[in-house]
């Protein structure tokens, strides 16, 4: 039987660690979530060993993933992104059994309960998502090669990495095969493909947006990613290949998720640490406050200038 409400993931087996490591997230910080909806993950290459280790975590519902469409598989986007970027297009269909989903990417950690997005937002429109906040890419324009003369693309960015489907949602019968044809039909033209797609078709479909706060896609970029001391953080994204939690730098929280997961018998992940994180962990700086989610200074020169000046006095850990 169905609940009303469903999480929503997508993986292959590249990724199947950093899963692993949000569904211990979600199982510690959303108890409410993991009671109220179905864990659903669709996935590309999980044997039935993977899937009965997340299962341990919490009960996933599995479904093999397929691209709807025949389209150029060797394309780039599908390279980068893989063909589970758009398994989020699947969401539209499920809405005929479920109230709301919450899709969400894996390079994600939850710090909070995720209850209060599904009891208030989507009613309105039907889809809720956060501006994308990226310096000087916050337009739709940035998802594309060349901007698409028939909408405008002067209109703001939505971060498709968390986004709310709910089943009051307009036209949602029609926006499955859409949103994969019109990604076969750009797929020379997209640079973030699937969220190129869904915020045109909110601008197709005359779909009008609930914004979620900045707190429920929170980007390393955000000043409130830093800030050891906030509670109201729901979830943790490290959108962008160059910045992830298990790569960029050292992030306490993640790492002690990491260590469960491993102790679990999870396989270690395989991706190339930049010489910040190497360094943190060859003097084992993790246990240090300062060293805890420090922005890369070879990477990001600037961010952790200001990390360091303002460190002592808005990203210290305070002991209550």
């Amino acid at each position: 039987m169905h609940k009303d409400y469903a999480v929503f993931f997508a993986t292959n087996r590249r990724f199947f660690f950093s899963l692993a490591v949000c569904l211990l997230s979600l199982k510690k910080n959303s108890p409410k979530i993991c009671q109220k909806a179905d864990i659903l993950v669709y996935h590309q290459g999980l044997t039935p060993e993977d899937q009965a280790f997340l299962n341990k975590i919490l009960p996933c519902k599995f479904t093999e993933y397929r691209f709807a469409v025949d389209t150029d598989f060797e394309n780039i986007n599908f390279k980068k992104f893989t063909q589970l970027t758009f398994a989020r297009y699947e969401i539209f269909d499920l809405l005929a059994h479920y109230k709301k989903v919450l899709y969400m990417d894996v390079d994600i950690m939850i710090g909070g309960e995720l209850d209060y997005i599904f009891e208030n937002y989507g009613n309105k429109s039907g889809i809720a998502m956060c501006k994308d906040t990226q310096k000087g890419l916050t337009l739709i324009t940035k998802n594309f090669v060349k901007p698409l003369p028939q909408y405008d693309m002067t209109v703001p960015c939505y971060n498709a990495g968390v986004t709310l489907f709910c089943n009051n949602l307009k036209d949602r019968e029609k926006l499955r095969m859409w949103c994969y044809q019109k990604t076969a039909e750009w797929l020379e033209n997209l640079v973030c493909p699937d969220q190129g797609v869904v915020n045109v078709m909110i601008q197709e479909f005359g779909i009008s947006m609930e914004v979620l706060p900045d707190t429920c896609n929170c980007l390393p970029s955000n000043p409130k990613f830093l800030d050891k001391n906030r509670k109201d953080v729901l979830i943790y994204h490290c959108a962008g290949g160059g910045v992830r939690f298990w790569t960029y730098t050292w992030n306490a929280p993640w790492q002690e998720l990491y260590a469960e997961y491993l102790k679990m018998g999870g396989e270690p992940h395989t991706d190339t640490e930049h010489g910040w994180l190497k360094l943190i962990k060859k003097f084992r700086l993790g246990g240090l406050d300062f060293f805890d989610r420090s922005p890369d200074p070879k990477m990001h020169p600037v961010r952790f200038l200001k990390y360091a000046v303002l460190w002592p006095y808005k990203y210290l850990t305070r002991k209550k």
